[in-house]
């Protein structure tokens, strides 16, 4: 996923860098023309126009989410686009010489407007007046119909090359428009328009191809010009080294990057493994408080009405989920939790029979419940009258690890994590679209996580699907005593906010490869000058 963004994003820099670089060469070109022939102020105007294109190539190169340089770069574009158009209208069609007045045959009159260059395309649209961008559709339409209306009706037939770019150009422009929409609770539009997505590869795919047809149409004239073939290659060769740079230096920062995001979620990972074995010691500490209490021992011995008092003041206090007391035989004597549930045997129980053969034991277990697993952190002590007798009963009490306990971790870390009993999850930070609900139950399918955390024990670290949501991923082994697995512990972090922390750092980096290779414009100039100069000596 992050890859892919980052491969359109380079895509749309290197696509604007070079629309930047033929709309430059272009103002190059009629900048020359205008030098050989200074009486047509029309190829003056239009150096200029082609000029500004060229900046608003370059500032759109850069992505900046920058109301003021978006508002500078759309501004320089329609000013660009307009001169072009006011050039194209004021100079005059080249017609074809007409024979001698014959029959049916008349020169065109001199007022005639549908020969003598106005405007025969209405400029007054609506669609003027609605935004920026599809005003700049407009003019490269209008810039379209205009020369090839110089290429039908007059002998500019060699202007069929900017005809049709600045069509294809206008049609990506006219797609930018749905940009605006793609912000939408319908899915399908939303998917549709956003970036990336198959409105966008075919509004690039226009401008790449009315770009490139351009540059055909700008190259073929500039190579009977000695001078500036000679400074565009000049430029062009620098052009590339900067492009390339940038590029490299993109891709080594994702991956530093990206190691460093998969270095901090391993020690995410295991710094919530840490914090689960002092909870084991924690809760065994809590079961050990309760089996040494003086008033619970004498409680206990007796079987008095206060074992429950005693046992659910221990369980508020501790702030522990549950707490049950059994007898040397595993019945159950009293629950904290509930009063009522009592007399059944939990012998059965690992932990418990533990406890009933002198081994105090805290560990982690996962029950399978009717929606969700359920993952517990449980402890037993034996309760002994004496250091030296033998075990009278069983002190059980723990946690149920829940959603507060990852919610904890995210406040903590800023990262999403979760619980899982076996392959579901049993607690989670992911939250449902409602707000409310939790993605409880769900399970994780990824083979190659299920084979290397559940089936061999070790962590897995790398990248992974959560949820339909491409992530950067740390699980871990979430093991019971005799270090078998029976869950996972989960942290991760969103693939696109290391993108966003990524695109800030490209940005700038493309922000300043555009100012570099402006500045090697006038480098290039001079160089290219003493070559012609050396060459005509």
């Amino acid at each position: 996923m992050l890859s892919e963004l980052l491969f359109f994003n380079i895509v749309h820099f290197a696509l604007n860098i070079f629309s930047a670089f033929v709309f430059f060469a272009g103002a190059l070109l009629f900048l020359d023309s205008w030098q050989i022939d200074k009486i047509k102020k029309t190829l003056l105007i239009r150096s200029a126009g082609f000029f500004l294109l060229a900046i608003s190539s370059a500032l759109h190169a850069t992505s900046i989410d920058n109301s003021l340089l978006i508002t500078a770069l759309q501004f320089f574009k329609i000013l660009g686009l307009a001169l072009i158009l006011i050039s194209l209208v004021k100079e005059p069609i080249l017609h074809p010489p007409y024979a001698k007045a014959s029959e049916g045959q008349k020169p065109p009159k001199k007022g005639n407007p549908s020969a003598d260059g106005a405007i025969f395309f209405p400029l007054s649209l609506p669609a003027l007046s609605l935004s920026l961008i599809p005003l700049s559709s407009v003019l490269m339409l209008l810039i379209a119909i205009w020369y090839f209306r110089r290429l039908t009706e007059g002998l500019d037939k060699q202007l069929k090359g900017a005809s049709i770019a600045f069509f294809l150009l206008s049609l990506g422009e006219f797609l930018r428009i749905s940009s605006a929409w793609s912000v939408t609770s319908n899915v399908f539009w939303s998917k549709l328009l956003a970036d990336y997505s198959f409105i966008w590869n075919l509004e690039h795919l226009f401008e790449a191809t009315g770009i490139l047809i351009l540059a055909l149409w700008v190259f073929g004239y500039i190579r009977f010009r000695l001078q500036i073939e000679l400074f565009v290659m000049t430029f062009a060769s620098t052009l590339v080294i900067f492009v390339v740079t940038t590029f490299l230096f993109t891709f080594i920062l994702l991956k530093n990057l990206e190691e460093d995001a998969l270095s901090h979620l391993k020690t995410d990972v295991n710094v919530l493994q840490y914090a689960l074995d002092r909870l084991q010691l924690e809760t065994l500490s809590h079961a050990r408080a309760v089996a040494q209490d003086s008033d619970f021992k004498q409680a206990f011995t007796n079987n008095s009405e206060r074992l429950y008092t005693i046992t659910s003041d221990f369980m508020l206090l501790q702030n522990t989920n549950f707490l049950d007391v059994a007898s040397s035989s595993g019945e159950v004597l009293i629950r904290a939790e509930d009063r009522e549930r009592k007399g059944d045997n939990i012998a059965y129980d690992p932990v418990v029979k533990s406890a009933l053969a002198g081994q105090q034991l805290a560990t982690i277990i996962s029950k399978e419940g009717i929606t969700s697993s359920e993952v517990l952190i449980k402890a037993a002590i034996p309760i002994k009258k004496t250091k030296s007798s033998s075990v009278a009963g069983v002190v059980s009490t723990g946690f149920v690890i829940d959603s507060a306990f990852v919610d904890g971790v995210k406040d903590i870390t800023g990262l999403d994590a979760a619980v899982f009993g076996g392959n579901k999850r049993a607690a989670t930070t992911f939250v449902a679209p409602d707000g409310k609900s939790r993605f409880v139950g769900t399970l994780e399918t990824n083979k190659d996580i299920l084979r290397k955390v559940l089936e061999k024990g070790e962590d897995y670290i790398g990248t992974s699907n959560v949820l339909n949501q491409p992530y950067y991923t740390a699980y871990a082994p979430l093991k019971t005593y005799g270090g078998k697995p029976i869950g996972m512990l989960f942290v991760g972090k969103p693939q696109i906010t290391l993108y966003k922390t990524a695109q800030k750092s490209i940005e700038l980096t493309f922000l300043g490869s555009v100012i570099l290779m402006i500045l090697s414009i006038i480098p290039a100039y001079f160089l290219s000058r003493y070559i012609v100069e050396n060459l005509e000596a």
